[in-house]
C-alpha cells in the first residue's frame, strides 16, 4: 500500500519534467509519508493498465495537478481512479485549480479537496490529517465540499525557497525527458494581463540561492548525465547580482553543460549576456510579444521596442541563440499594428519565433474582465486554451477582419504548411481535440 500517488496528466507539446511532482513527493517522503509518482506524458498506458497500477499501489490519496489546457484529461484520470476505488481521496492542485476551485467543486462530485495556492506545505498537512484520521478543517489553503463548498484561510508563501530541498528525480524515468529542467524562482513582479503567475504569487518573486541552483545542476550533470538544462523562471535575469553569482558558481565548480533560460528584454545588458555565454548558456528566450508600444501597454507589457532590438543584438553578439515569443489578437490591434510587428521581427536578428494567440487563462486580468480590454471570450472549452487557438474576439478588430490579416502575417513569416510540416498555429480556427489520456 502507498499513502499517496501523484499523477501528472498528459498534454500536447514539448515533454518536460513535472517539477511539481518532484517537490511534492519529496516533501511527503521526508515527513514519513510514502509516495509514488507517475507522469502519463511518458508512461503511456491503457485504461486497464492504469486500473491495474492503481490497484497495485493501493493509494489512500491520489493527487493531481493540471494546466488549464489539460484539465479535462485530469478529470478523466479522476474518474478512472474513482472507478477503481470510490474511497480513494482525490486532491487536485495547480494554478488552474487554484483559480477555479468553486467551479470545479460545483461541477464535480469526484474531487474531495483542492489545494489553493502553493502546494508543498498544504498537501503535507492535508495528507497528515487524512492519514491520521484527523479533521482537515484547520488545514490552511484548501477548498472542499461539506454540504456546501467551503474554503479555509489562505496559506502564506514559503519565504525561503531554500527550505524546499533539492528533489529526488529518481522517482521518474529520467531517460524519457529530452532535457533537464531546474526552477530558479517563483513569481513575477510584472502585470501582463494574459499571465496568471503574477496573480497567483501576488506579484512577488522569490529567488533560490544561486549555490542551490548550481548544486542541483551538478546533480543532473553528474548523476543523470544531462548535457542540456533549461533554467525555469519567469524573469531569470531580474537581479543582475544573482546572475553574476550564478555564473561565477558554475565557473568555480568547473561544470560543463549547455543551458537556456527565458527572460524580459528590459532585464538584460550586454555584459550580463556575455557572462552567461561564458558560463555555458547557449540560448535565451525573450517574451517581446508585439511590435507596437500602444498594444504592448494595453496588454501590460511595458517595454521599449528599441530595447527589444538592442537586447536581441546584444544576445547575438554574445554568441547566443535567440528565440522570441509574439502574441496576436490583442487589444488595440489592427492591420497596421500587425505590419509593425512583422517589421520588428525583420529588424531584430531573431533565430526562432513562437507565435501565440491571446488566451484568457483563469486568474488573469483578461479572464476577470475581458470587456475592460475590448475583448470577448468566444470559447470556454479549456481544451482550446493552448495559445494556438482563437478563443477571444477583439471587438474593435473582429474575427472577419482578424482572420485574413493573421493568415497573411503567417504567410509572410513563412509559417504556413510545407510538405511534412504544419505549424501548430496554422489551424487556429479548428477546435482542439481532447488529449488522449490513455492508449
Amino acid at each position: 500500500m502507498t499513502d499517496v500517488l501523484l499523477v501528472a496528466p498528459p498534454y500536447r507539446g514539448l515533454v518536460r519534467e513535472p517539477l511539481g511532482l518532484y517537490y511534492l513527493s519529496d516533501v511527503l517522503r521526508r515527513n514519513g509519508i510514502s509516495a509514488e509518482a507517475m507522469d502519463l506524458n511518458v508512461l503511456k498506458m491503457s485504461r486497464e493498465k492504469f486500473h491495474e497500477f492503481v490497484r497495485k499501489t493501493n493509494p489512500r490519496i491520489v493527487g493531481l495537478t493540471s494546466y488549464t489546457f489539460n484539465f479535462s484529461s485530469a478529470m478523466r484520470i479522476v474518474e478512472e481512479v474513482k472507478r477503481v476505488d470510490r474511497g480513494v481521496v482525490v486532491v487536485l492542485g495547480g494554478v488552474h485549480a487554484s483559480f477555479q476551485w468553486k467551479e470545479i467543486l460545483g461541477d464535480s462530485g469526484l474531487i474531495d479537496y483542492i489545494v489553493v495556492g502553493e502546494g508543498e506545505l498544504t498537501l503535507l498537512e492535508l495528507c497528515q490529517s487524512i492519514l491520521g484520521g484527523a479533521s482537515t478543517r484547520d488545514v490552511e489553503g484548501i477548498a472542499y465540499r461539506e454540504g456546501e463548498i467551503r474554503a479555509t484561510p489562505p496559506r502564506g508563501f514559503i519565504d525561503d525557497l531554500g527550505e524546499i530541498p533539492i528533489p529526488d528525480r529518481g522517482i521518474l524515468p529520467q531517460e524519457s525527458y529530452p532535457i533537464g529542467v531546474i526552477q530558479t524562482s517563483r513569481g513575477c513582479p510584472f502585470t501582463c494581463i494574459f499571465c496568471n503567475i503574477c496573480t497567483f504569487y501576488k506579484r512577488r518573486i522569490r529567488m533560490r540561492e544561486p549555490e542551490d541552483v548550481v548544486e542541483e545542476a551538478s546533480i543532473l550533470v553528474d548523476r543523470y548525465k544531462r548535457e542540456t538544462i533549461f533554467f525555469f523562471g519567469d524573469t531569470f535575469t531580474l537581479d543582475s547580482a544573482w546572475v553574476d553569482e550564478f555564473c561565477e558558481e558554475i565557473t568555480r565548480r568547473k561544470l560543463r553543460f549547455n543551458w537556456a533560460c527565458e527572460t524580459r528584454i528590459d532585464n538584460v545588458n550586454s555584459h550580463m549576456l556575455r557572462r552567461m555565454r561564458s558560463a555555458g548558456c547557449l540560448e535565451v528566450q525573450y517574451g517581446i510579444e508585439y511590435g507596437d508600444e500602444d498594444v504592448l501597454a494595453k496588454i501590460g507589457k511595458r517595454i521599449s521596442l528599441s530595447n527589444a532590438v538592442e537586447a536581441v543584438k546584444w544576445a547575438k553578439d554574445a554568441g547566443l541563440f535567440v528565440e522570441s515569443f509574439f502574441i496576436f489578437n490583442c487589444p488595440g490591434e489592427d492591420e497596421e499594428t500587425m505590419d509593425r510587428t512583422f517589421d520588428l521581427i525583420q529588424r531584430a536578428p531573431i533565430d526562432a519565433l513562437e507565435i501565440n494567440l491571446l488566451t484568457p487563462y483563469p486568474g488573469t486580468a483578461l479572464w476577470e474582465d475581458p470587456a475592460k480590454y475590448g475583448m470577448r471570450i468566444t470559447n470556454h472549452n479549456f481544451d482550446n486554451y493552448t495559445t494556438k487557438k482563437y478563443v477571444m474576439e477583439n471587438l474593435q478588430f473582429p474575427r472577419k477582419k482578424f482572420v485574413p490579416a493573421f493568415k497573411n502575417i503567417l504567410k509572410r513569416l513563412n509559417l504556413t504548411p510545407v510538405p511534412r510540416y504544419t505549424p501548430e498555429i496554422f489551424n487556429f480556427l479548428e477546435q482542439e481535440k481532447s488529449t488522449q489520456t490513455f492508449q
